[in-house]
């Protein structure tokens, strides 16, 4: 063995130990979320340790390692420099990509997003006579793409909304690859039927001013914020979750009902505002009168939930 390092020195060896090293503290949470998405943005450093540790090798195999090693520690260092970075450019060029759907005559809608990973950003402001207009921020690979389909019966519309902001690879799991982010604006007087479906993915459901008659969000491992509706009247809200977190805030002047079903790690409910009434049930004490109430059911596997 000694003899083998010495003729082909140690910098694949080497490699493979940073790069489990970096892979351990991904698993730890303290690499950034879409620090793989900006390593493998950095393949052509790849090639390049590889040539070094060909060429030099020739001269001696250690300066042809520690060349190797270097270049890949500074590709590694790079890329958590650029996923930790609050004002981080794209190292390769994204075509951005933007959606804007009229409201026309529309009513009533149905929107039904599903989001493979990144991070989806929806909140009310749409433009007047816009139902929904979004556009794609940040960094992917390869470019973010979007398809819509559009159905209308009467007054009502439907919409299937596919977003993809980020290269899909199933390693490492359960946390996206990609600082990708989708930003959608919807109008905010339309009464609407919200379904928001993604795998490992970053959802921030800002909906205190639109008028969403129901939610339904289903996910694997994510993370969630949602703020609910604060003057829609009645809103029924499902979450389905395998794992991640769920983060809820309910309007001041709206009641409550929560029904918790399945495993869940830990919960944290204002009983202040909403009063348990055992086996996973909460409820505010006005909320057969309130003119502004929420009826939410959650089933998880092994998700923190906290609601405010």
């Amino acid at each position: 063995m000694k003899e083998r390092v010495q003729r082909q020195g140690f910098g694949l060896p080497g490699s493979l130990l940073l790069l489990g090293a970096f892979v351990l503290l991904w698993h730890f949470e303290i690499l950034p979320d879409g620090y793989w998405g900006e390593f493998f943005l950095l393949w052509p450093f790849w090639l390049a340790a590889t040539a070094a540790s060909l060429l030099l090798s020739r001269l001696h195999p250690w300066a042809g390692s520690l060349a190797a090693l270097g270049i890949m520690a500074g590709a590694l260092a790079g890329a958590w420099w650029v996923a930790d970075s609050d004002d981080r450019k794209p190292i390769l060029p994204v075509t951005p990509e933007s959606i804007s759907l009229p409201l026309g005559g529309v009513q009533t809608a149905q929107v039904n997003l599903t989001v493979s990973s990144g991070v989806l950003a929806l909140s009310g402001g749409a433009p007047s006579g816009q139902l929904l207009v979004g556009r794609f921020e940040g960094m992917a690979f390869p470019a973010a793409q979007y398809s819509v389909r559009v159905g209308t019966a009467g007054d009502r519309q439907t919409l299937e909304v596919n977003l993809q902001g980020s290269w899909e690879v199933a390693f490492p799991p359960e946390r996206p690859i990609s600082n990708g982010r989708w930003k959608l604006q919807h109008a905010s007087g339309v009464p609407t039927d919200i379904g928001v479906y993604g795998g490992a993915t970053t959802l921030d459901l800002d909906l205190q001013g639109l008028n969403v008659r129901s939610l339904i969000v289903e996910a694997g491992a994510a993370d969630i914020a949602v703020a609910l509706p604060a003057s829609a009247g009645r809103t029924d809200a499902s979450f389905m979750l395998g794992a991640g977190s769920l983060d809820i805030r309910i309007p001041a002047g709206v009641a409550a009902r929560i029904e918790l079903e399945g495993g869940v790690s830990s919960v944290d409910i204002d009983t202040a505002r909403f009063p348990s009434q055992g086996d996973g049930r909460y409820a505010s004490p006005d909320f057969g009168n309130a003119a502004n109430r929420v009826t939410i059911t959650i089933g998880t596997g092994a998700v923190d939930i906290t609601v405010r």
